[in-house]
């Protein structure tokens, strides 16, 4: 009879499942006890990094779990650094979840700041606001979409792996004083940004609105966490495939029309829609806070990429945000600096494209 290699995975970077011990078949030889592999987890199967705790080579009458029900480690992993990715998940076809080890960032890390990270020793520095945090595991969340050169680098990574470069927390902390009543709008991969922000509202006891928008119901993220953390939920798709269908700003004109009293207001996503967002709110005079995070580059200050206009003055995002009174930005000039790097992200999206192509055909 032809014997099976089982390993005894534990999962030590996720407190929900830490202590307890999967079995899973491995199709590699030569795995120990102590070793690290990456393997599937949970009902959504996303990737996690484990230590293998028992191994056991067996046939599959002495089976320590049935072979038909095992799920398969995926790879063993190497040490390679020191932020470790212990998570990854595909949240849709563009958009990916990873949490990465990072206990100091972790320790100080608040709604609304951000990371600047390098997927290896030389590549570019990219800014990733967080979206979400566990001080007790020491991990940081972050939400991607893959649009460019340096995250296409980075969604080739594996839990297990790791990143060269993962700084933090920066920017300023989304401020919460005073707020009794919010209504959070996000729009696309903006809502990743957005979660941590309605989570913490929810947990100050904040009566908490959301209104999410996607594109379609392909792409909708995060539905069941903000549902989770919002006494309201409103989702959109611009073409009615899920939800209803309009724009994020309709469901949020008709709840201040019937007497909705927001405190403020929280719009995270596209600038166009953060744009159309202020325009719908103004007229009623309620309070506007827009997250100017999709104009940061380098993170410092330095690079001036990021440079606003508010209230007629000069500010940066990454120094001076990314939060700002969506009032008092210049929505116009933001937009059409954005779109200034439009054509030097095309072509460094294409070489990529071409050297992976190269990479997959041994070249």
């Amino acid at each position: 009879m032809n014997k099976i290699r089982f390993a005894a995975v534990e999962f030590p970077h996720d407190p929900k499942v830490k202590g307890n011990k999967y079995w899973y078949i491995c199709p590699f030889e030569g795995v120990k006890e102590g070793d690290k592999v990456c393997a599937p987890l949970g009902r959504r199967g996303g990737e996690q990094s484990g230590v293998v705790r028992e191994v056991v080579y067996t046939d599959e009458t002495h089976a320590p779990y049935p072979p038909e029900a095992a799920k398969r480690i995926i790879k063993p992993v190497a040490e390679t650094g020191d932020y470790e990715i212990v998570k990854k998940r595909s949240l849709n076809t563009t958009v990916t979840l990873m949490e990465i080890y990072a206990p100091l960032v972790a320790k100080k890390a608040e709604a609304g700041q951000f990371v600047i990270l390098r997927v290896n020793g030389e590549g570019e520095r990219i800014p990733l606001t967080i979206a979400g945090y566990d001080r007790s595991a020491g991990t940081v969340r972050i939400i991607y979409q893959i649009v460019g050169a340096t995250t296409m680098l980075l969604d080739e990574k594996r839990a297990g792996e790791c990143l060269s470069d993962f700084v933090g927390p920066l920017g300023c902390a989304t401020r919460t004083d005073g707020v009794k009543k919010v209504c959070i709008v996000g729009g696309g991969v903006g809502c990743a940004i957005a979660l941590p922000v309605a989570k913490k509202f929810h947990e100050l006891g904040c009566e908490v609105h959301s209104i999410i928008g996607f594109r379609s119901e392909e792409l909708v993220i995060l539905e069941d966490e903000f549902a989770a953390c919002s006494d309201s939920l409103k989702i959109m798709t611009d073409d009615g495939s899920y939800g209803e269908k309009g724009l994020v700003t309709q469901p949020l004109k008709a709840a201040i029309e019937r007497g909705e009293n927001y405190d403020e207001v929280i719009a995270i996503g596209p600038l166009v829609m953060m744009k159309f967002v202020v325009a719908t709110t103004k007229p009623y005079g309620v309070k506007t806070t827009v997250s100017m995070n999709p104009v940061m580059i380098d993170g410092t200050g330095m690079c001036g990429g990021c440079r606003l206009t508010i209230g007629g003055k000069t500010r940066f995002a990454c120094v001076d945000g990314p939060d700002f009174d969506g009032f008092e930005v210049d929505f116009d000039e933001a937009i059409a600096r954005s779109n200034a790097y439009a054509e030097f992200e095309r072509h460094s999206r294409e070489n990529c494209l071409l050297m992976k192509e190269r990479k997959n055909n041994g070249d």
